[in-house]
């Protein structure tokens, strides 16, 4: 309440006004107490509201808008263009230089629909943007800074893990098919009924590969053309393969042609569950073929995608 004499802010309990000294009275001083009350009330239940507004649009940018304050016009807007934006960067994932802007773009919009909403709820409910208001606010907005980067992060994370995994060609021995910088995506979210087959290049993991005739350990990620099934036996020779005593299509042969050459000669025999892939190692800083018997479990996902360079997007398909 404010001073009948001066109108300053009189405070909570005062018995005169700091400003102009006026005494008060008790009914000034009970009116004061009253409207005191009001305020804090008022406080809450704004603080109420827009925790509800943050929470909604949180769960999707707009949802605020449209189910708290009734605005379906700025509602609509910011699902369809966070929507718009994550449809285009999907599609254009892997590029990094289109897609991470527009994700960019994404989390902008994510952020500033819970503060557009609560301008908007100032605006219709006639809230003073005073001391009271800003404070029972900023905690809030903090809390939406963090959940909406938690979220975004997250979503993203796991969009890697169970969608799309991208990984970079380090060598050019992949040519024609990939060249050296090539972007490619690995589908993920077959992993758990992944069928394999004959001339899938499959990104796996591994820890032993035979070179040269003798296990070594490896331990990396790979990727590769799987060449062998189970239950095959399968023969190199310095310009063809035989697999059960017949000669495999090139199409089956590996990415890196020099392996039949350093291979020669070799033979596997693949237990139940093995497949046999040609992996391309490093020892003494040359890349050196090593064959490997790898079991279904140590698979990643299929790449089926280049996506980087623009002029080389392509879907390759299973094979």
């Amino acid at each position: 309440m404010d001073c009948p004499r001066c109108g300053s802010v009189l405070l909570p309990n005062s018995r005169h006004c700091i400003e102009c000294g006026c005494q008060l009275d008790d009914d000034v001083i009970e009116l004061a107490e009253i409207e005191s009350k009001k305020n804090r009330k008022n406080v809450f239940s704004n603080l109420s509201d827009l925790i509800k507004i943050a929470v909604f649009s949180i769960i999707y940018p707009g949802l605020g808008h449209i189910i708290y304050l009734k605005d379906y016009y700025h509602g609509a807007l910011f699902a369809f263009f966070f929507t718009s934006f994550l449809i285009v960067s999907n599609y254009l994932v892997g590029t990094f230089y289109f897609d991470m802007p527009l994700l960019l773009a994404a989390y902008l919009i994510y952020s500033l629909s819970p503060l557009h909403a609560f301008n908007l709820y100032r605006i219709k409910y006639n809230v003073a943007d005073d001391y009271n208001y800003r404070s029972s606010t900023i905690v809030i907005r903090y809390f939406i800074i963090i959940a909406v980067t938690a979220v975004f992060v997250t979503a993203y994370s796991n969009y890697q893990y169970y969608y799309n995994y991208i990984i970079t060609v380090e060598a050019d021995l992949y040519s024609p098919l990939f060249k050296r910088g090539d972007r490619v995506l690995v589908k993920m979210n077959e992993r758990a009924d992944l069928k394999v087959r004959r001339g899938d290049i499959l990104l796996f993991n591994l820890t032993r590969a035979v070179l040269a005739g003798y296990n070594v350990v490896v331990r990396g990620q790979y990727f590769e053309k799987v060449i062998g099934l189970p239950g095959e036996i399968i023969k190199f020779d310095t310009e063809e393969i035989i697999v059960n005593g017949k000669k495999l299509d090139e199409k089956f042969f590996p990415l890196n042609r020099t392996a039949l050459e350093k291979l020669s000669g070799m033979e596997f025999f693949n237990g139940e569950g093995e497949y046999l892939i040609i992996a391309n190692g490093v020892l003494n800083a040359a890349i050196v073929p090593v064959a490997a018997q790898v079991k279904k479990d140590a698979f990643i996902g299929r790449i089926y995608s280049i996506a980087w360079p623009l002029g080389r997007r392509k879907i390759m398909g299973g094979r």
